[in-house]
């Protein structure tokens, strides 16, 4: 299983680092970045790619519930613990879809527990996308991991990869090379020229029959078919 890259969010230095200690015990958690002002979070967000945030609520200019807010708008998919003293803040957490919700001072048989649970939610989610791609371009050979493909695009007997940090690979092969090599549930077929990985949809028109990629701090419309439309409404559940 690869390391879940992860960001710590807190105003207090102090906090941050002793967060930090505790996740070093755990080798599948790599922290990338500690951030004490939660401005500095979202240029992380557009050029690295995060798995993982442990979020305080209480910080000053920027609350932790504006944060994920502004978060969730750039990044739906990104996973969100909330690390915090207060316990007011728990429903409007989990309308945004936390995953979980932990006190100060940390239990560490909580966070233990919460560190299982991450460990199980990233092993269902990258099932059959953990080996990288190895794809050749007109000048270089490019590695890719697919769970950072965003959607790829046919374009004569090449194919357009776009990438979550927001670049682009031109591959030397044909889209239908790709629609047999990411062929897990995490990746569906828009249209004849299009699949695209269903983490970063954010939205499906039934009317437009269009749907919304969100990633790398920009937002794009794609059209699809009403065979996409139904095989999506029955793969995910609805609230």
């Amino acid at each position: 299983m690869p390391q879940i890259n992860t960001i710590l969010v807190d105003d207090e230095i102090e906090a941050l680092d002793s967060l930090e200690i505790l996740l070093s015990a755990y080798e599948e958690i790599r922290v990338i970045h500690k951030i004490a002002d939660p401005i500095d979070v979202f240029p992380v967000l557009m050029t690295k790619s995060i798995d993982l945030i442990f979020l305080d609520i209480k910080m000053p200019l920027l609350s932790g519930i504006d944060l994920l807010t502004k978060i969730r708008k750039c990044n739906p998919n990104v996973v969100v613990v909330i690390v915090t003293a207060f316990e007011d803040y728990s429903m409007e957490a989990i309308k945004l879809n936390v995953f979980n919700y932990l006190l100060k001072p940390i239990d560490r048989s909580m966070l233990k527990k919460t560190i299982e649970d991450l460990r199980n939610y990233f092993k269902a989610r990258w099932v059959d996308i953990e080996q990288k791609l190895v794809i050749s371009s007109k000048s270089n050979t490019v590695v890719v991991a697919p769970r950072n493909i965003v959607y790829c695009e046919a374009e004569g007997s090449y194919t357009f990869i776009y990438l979550n940090d927001g670049s682009k690979v031109v591959a030397a092969s044909n889209i239908g090379v790709f629609k047999q090599k990411l062929c897990s549930e995490l990746f569906m077929k828009l249209n004849r020229s299009v699949i695209v990985n269903t983490d970063f949809i954010t939205l499906v028109n039934k009317k437009t029959k269009t749907c919304m990629l969100k990633y790398g701090g920009q937002e794009i419309s794609l059209s699809v078919t009403q065979s996409f439309i139904r095989q999506f409404n029955l793969l995910f559940s609805h609230v």
